[in-house]
């Protein structure tokens, strides 16, 4: 049996970087997936995801050339069987420096098997007939779609984000059941592509996760773009042909040819033997200390199987902690208070910190300041992109303690907000930076300048 200091459980994103990170430090590790390296970010989430969002955005600018000048061009019908090749062919290409036999050049033992991993003790585990012991394992086993059963739905094939991208042919119409990330991204996607979309969400708001200002501000957006969104939703039944559902009291039916559940995720941890070995789970998925320790000390776990913040960073982020608390007698902490996202919707969405009501509710209304600016600075007039805002919060010391954006490429700008409130920067320092003009990112600098303006 072969001994290992360290055996990882899932190739995802946080798998490959605890993997990787710890064989350059010298341990001798094993790692473990049972499906295909890359996990779910690579073959059914991130990656595909923002190919498609791309392809859409790419149709719908040439099908509005007409609005900057050119001549109408002959608005052209989506081959969407082509469309999910080339989506296929960015996930093969990103797929090619993951591929196990990379890894296993590296050093790196790298098992691949549908058994996957099972605990026998404390220190072994189990794949197939194979048993590997261990000194420390971290688990990196991600999470799958959640799916919610209703009255009448045992049969109805339900598209979720892992089966979605084997479809051939698009749906004329789509439902989509609930109102977060992935309904917004994928229902952008598909509406700017000619497919009639309704997004059904039991709250009053859709995107709840996100500051309510922007979501009010997105959801204008995604009707504007001809998305149907229905709130305080109950559904009532399904069939093969349509939903039941009330409103406020009132029933009605929807007929769709597709339906789409984007319910949450549920943690990948049912598989794993934890009961053999005595680690704590709940249905939230592994118990861990801030340091990232299951209750046996030497098995860590990150990543989607043990964070309600279920981003690719923060797995890859949690990875990194874990190896070197592994490697470390001073432990890191896990601390997500500065943990930036984004939405790729057209505009974006960017948020870090707290949000304006996070902000009042911890610290009291009259010790924040918030200020926002409009995306209407230069760049944003002259690519004709002025929609959307950015929102900062700031204490009575002029530090950021939040900020909330919507805008063109509003993920990549709200990561100089991230700087900011990580390193404790004043907005003095902050409007003293040059930024380069014209650029997107000139609304930070902007945010800064004329929140100073305020306290002259």
């Amino acid at each position: 049996m072969k001994k290992y200091d360290l055996i990882v459980i899932g190739a995802g994103s946080a798998g490959l970087v605890a993997a990787t990170t710890a064989h350059r430090a010298g341990l001798k590790t094993a790692l473990i997936e049972k499906r295909k390296i890359g996990g779910e970010c690579t073959h059914s989430g991130c990656v595909p995801s923002k190919a498609i969002l791309n392809l859409a955005k790419s149709y719908s600018a040439v099908n509005h050339i007409n609005e900057i000048g050119f001549a109408t061009v002959k608005k052209s019908k989506v081959k969407f069987e082509k469309v999910m090749e080339h989506v296929h062919s960015i996930i093969d290409g990103i797929y090619e420096h993951e591929t196990p036999d990379i890894f296993q050049k590296m050093g790196i033992d790298t098992i691949v098997d549908t058994a996957g991993a099972v605990f026998i003790d404390a220190n072994t585990i189990k794949i197939g007939r194979k048993k590997l012991a261990f000194k420390n394992c971290i688990i990196c086993t991600g999470s799958s779609p959640r799916i919610i059963p209703f009255k009448g739905s045992e049969d109805t094939t339900f598209l979720t984000n892992d089966n979605f991208w084997e479809i051939k042919k698009q749906p004329k119409s789509i439902v989509f059941i609930g109102g977060g990330v992935i309904s917004v991204e994928l229902g952008s996607a598909l509406a700017q592509m000619g497919t009639k979309v309704t997004i059904l969400e039991v709250a009053p708001r859709i995107l709840g996760a996100v500051d309510e200002e922007v979501a009010t501000y997105m959801t204008k957006v995604l009707e504007d773009q001809g998305i149907k969104i229905i709130t305080n939703v109950n559904i009532l039944s399904f069939n093969k042909e349509k939903v039941s559902l009330e409103v406020e009291g009132k029933k009605k039916t929807i007929k769709a040819d597709a339906y789409f559940q984007a319910v949450g995720r549920v943690p990948n941890v049912s598989s794993l033997g934890l009961e053999e070995v005595g680690i704590k789970y709940d249905r939230k998925g592994l118990t861990t200390n801030r340091y990232l320790q299951t209750n046996l000390k030497h098995i860590y776990a990150c990543g989607d199987c043990t964070t309600p913040f279920k981003f690719t960073h923060t797995a890859s982020h949690q990875a990194n902690i874990c190896v070197h608390n592994v490697l470390n007698k001073k432990k890191k902490i896990n601390d997500l208070t500065v943990l930036p996202w984004a939405v790729f919707t057209n505009p974006e969405i960017g948020h870090v910190g707290l949000t304006e009501q996070e902000a009042k509710d911890k610290f009291g209304a009259e010790n924040i300041a918030v200020f926002k600016v409009n995306a209407s600075i230069d760049r944003y007039i002259t690519d004709q992109k002025t929609g959307g805002f950015l929102k900062v919060i700031f204490n009575k010391k002029d530090r950021v303690i939040g900020a909330d954006a919507v805008g063109t490429h509003a993920g990549e700008w709200i990561q100089l907000l991230t700087i900011a409130i990580k390193n404790k920067i004043p907005a003095a320092k902050m409007a003293d930076t040059i930024f380069p003009y014209p650029t997107y990112g000139e609304i930070v600098k902007k945010a800064f300048t004329r929140y100073l303006r305020t306290k002259k």
